[in-house]
């Protein structure tokens, strides 16, 4: 089973559609700030989590869930603002917020720059990558210089995290 979760007026072939508003792209039915979801424990093959990320309340909880009803090995692919680019601030309904280490806290130890504080959650994932959505011409400077650029400057509006569960 392939899930895209918060897929609002977006069917992707192949994949289950939820969201918590009824829509004809919508195939179940559900608010993701509620637990537990409605999928049996490792059922689930690939999650899309497209911009619905920044709108839930419990990131850890969420995270959880997602490992919970993912098979080992399962892949997730996740895109949300950066957490200092005018879209992830301008828009009322975001409550959360994601810079390229926000994931490293669901690692193994010693895996990631911040694995070392993975002890709120057992949930685990390894980050096969994570790329800065920004202007292309951005792309050519080596990566270190694009996020250093992100963090003072703005110049990233978005990342993709590429995750796999543990």
């Amino acid at each position: 089973m392939k899930i895209n979760f918060g897929c609002g007026k977006n069917r992707i072939d192949g994949y289950v559609g939820v969201d918590k508003i009824q829509m004809p792209t919508v195939d179940v039915v559900h608010d993701m700030n509620c637990f537990p979801y409605p999928f049996d424990d490792e059922s689930v093959d690939e999650v899309i989590l497209c911009h619905i990320l920044e709108h839930l309340l419990y990131t850890v909880k969420i995270m959880e869930e997602l490992w919970r009803i993912c098979k080992p090995g399962a892949m997730l692919e996740i895109d949300v603002p950066y957490y200092n680019s005018p879209s992830a601030c301008d828009d009322p309904t975001h409550v959360s917020f994601f810079t390229e280490h926000t994931f490293d806290y669901f690692t193994e130890d010693k895996a990631r720059a911040l694995s070392g504080f993975n002890y709120y959650s057992a949930a685990r994932f390894k980050i096969h990558f994570v790329v800065p959505y920004q202007r292309k011409i951005y792309s050519f400077l080596p990566v270190n210089v694009q996020w250093s650029l992100g963090h003072h400057f703005a110049t990233i509006h978005a990342v993709h995290f590429s995750l796999e569960r543990l």
